[in-house]
């Protein structure tokens, strides 16, 4: 950073809800998308929000030697941080690598992947500081307003007209090498497309009364203004030509805009830490930048159009050969329903993927068949793409292709279950996925555990009515079981509803079964 710029600064009913892991279909829709939020202003962001990133940053120095200087450990953990942030908030985002005095340096690149790609507003801050010290005014605090500016847009869920596209520049502090490298390297063609690029550098100072605007474009000054003026706020104009990052974008003709916060004693010093900054300037500064935003990116109180795919079930798995179904919903989510093409990727190879229609009008309904003649055995994540005039919307299945019956089909209740006098209680259950046929897998293990005392019969029913009993125990003498039978399956197809079926065989006392488990295990071998 150039010195110019110091100047400014449970009793179980007759049939029991299971719960169900692998092997028995039970899978909730997927959540609904967010619809994209209707607002024309921008959302009032938290100080704490920012202030938080600042922590991070002192924090970062302090476990770096101090600084987060260019070709110091603490910028490249400065850069990891600040892209953490914006991968998990649904950004595009780039590591921008650099060399400058041998070094390595990075600027960081973040697209909102909405609004017209040709019309981009840019919004931007040096990331390092000088090795003096941690830098957090200088410029911990561009960099958390901007982080924090990007992250609002990501949960207002923001449909703008234009694209938004946010950077942290590297080596700033040495002359402004990642800003410049940044622009010098766009081609004409994208340089063109920037409608506004705006800076901000010292923006968090704490003894901070007046705000400084930058005076290169008046309409973008005057937003700016317009915030500081309704705060009741005082404003002075200011350039810094040439001693900051929006000076490599003016030598390309790009029109630009900013703010800085005021004079800063701790300018370059070690003493730029976080008690160097305020919550009140930072504040200030940070939702100014937002209405700034807000205001040239164009976000209007007409919804663009937009949609969502949702998948039921959500995962499934199956045996090389088979075919699985699964249910693809749309639904207009804003705006005017619109067609919907459908697709899907990931599947195994020589899998197959069918839609049944493959193009829905959004609010519409589609069957995915998924063919799997050669599958290797694992897991996979099959994404399912709608595109749309709005663009694209995914949803994700988690595929399983076994190579043997599954490893077991489970249900756990630890419900207490009254049984009065000769009164059945039944818990049906339903098993998918398991072995077929006469095969020396297609064996289930059935263990029974509960703390009941006295005569009980416990009877597994299959899905065609088949009696197996577990358990019989009749004429009064106190019984505590805990057993376990084996049920050999290799001559009919267990997938179907089971019912297990538990009555008080006396006649004269009320039985209980404290906990119980009923475990079926496949396979055995």
């Amino acid at each position: 950073m150039k010195s110019p710029r110091a100047a400014l600064t449970a009793v179980v009913s007759a049939v029991l809800a299971l719960g169900v892991t692998a092997g028995i279909a039970n899978s909730a829709p997927a959540p609904a998308a967010q619809a994209p939020a209707l607002v024309s202003a921008a959302p009032e962001i938290p100080a704490e929000n920012v202030m938080a990133h600042l922590n991070q940053l002192q924090t970062i120095a302090t476990n770096n030697g101090g600084n987060r200087a260019h070709g110091r450990p603490g910028f490249r953990a400065s850069a990891d941080y600040v892209k953490g942030k914006l991968d998990a908030a649904g950004y595009t985002t780039t590591l921008q690598p650099f060399t400058h005095n041998g070094a390595t340096g990075w600027n960081v690149i973040a697209e909102w992947p909405y609004g017209d790609a040709t019309k981009v507003v840019m919004a931007g801050a040096h990331l390092d500081s000088v090795t003096a010290g941690p830098g957090i005014n200088d410029n911990g605090s561009g960099t958390a307003a901007v982080l924090e500016v990007a992250l609002a847009v990501s949960r207002e869920n923001l449909r703008p007209e234009k694209r938004l596209r946010f950077g942290w520049w590297g080596a700033e502090e040495l002359g402004l090498i990642g800003s410049k490298y940044y622009a010098d390297n766009l081609a004409a063609t994208e340089r063109a497309k920037i409608t506004a690029y705006l800076n901000f550098d010292m923006v968090g100072q704490k003894d901070v009364t007046t705000w400084g605007v930058y005076n290169h474009n008046a309409t973008i000054a005057n937003h700016f203004k317009e915030y500081f003026q309704a705060k009741g706020i005082p404003t002075t104009p200011i350039s810094w030509n040439g001693s900051s990052d929006h000076s490599s974008f003016t030598k390309h003709n790009i029109t630009v805009g900013g703010i800085g916060s005021g004079t800063d004693p701790c300018y370059h010093a070690a003493c730029d830490t976080i008690s160097n900054v305020g919550a009140r300037t930072i504040g200030h500064s940070t939702n100014a930048i937002a209405h700034t935003v807000w205001k040239l990116a164009g976000v209007s109180d007409t919804p663009a159009n937009d949609f969502a795919v949702s998948l039921s079930p959500t995962a499934g798995e199956a045996m090389p050969g088979n075919t699985l179904t699964v249910a693809v919903a749309t639904r207009t989510t804003a705006g005017q329903s619109q067609s919907v093409s459908l697709s899907a990727s990931g599947l195994p190879a020589g899998s197959t993927a069918t839609f049944t229609p493959q193009t829905v009008t959004s609010g519409q309904s589609s069957s995915l068949s998924l063919a799997l003649p050669t599958a290797a055995p694992g897991t996979y994540s099959v994404v399912v793409t709608g595109t749309a005039p709005s663009g694209t919307r995914t949803a994700t299945y988690t595929l399983t292709v076994r190579n043997d019956a599954p490893t077991g089909c489970r249900f756990t209740n630890g419900t207490d279950v009254a049984i009065p006098d000769n009164t059945t209680v039944e818990s049906k259950i339903t098993l998918t996925g398991c072995n077929t046929g006469a095969s020396a897998n297609s064996k289930i293990d059935v263990n029974i555990q509960h703390t009941y005392q006295g005569d009980l019969v416990v009877t597994l029913l299959a899905p065609d009515g088949t009696p197996y009993t577990l358990h019989n125990r009749t004429g009064g003498s106190a019984d505590n079981i805990v057993k376990s039978y084996l049920l050999d399956l290799r001559t009919k197809s267990p997938n179907g509803t089971w019912t297990l079926r538990v009555r008080d065989a006396a006649t004269n006392d009320v039985g209980k079964i404290d906990t119980w488990t009923l475990d079926l295990q496949n396979p055995v071998r």
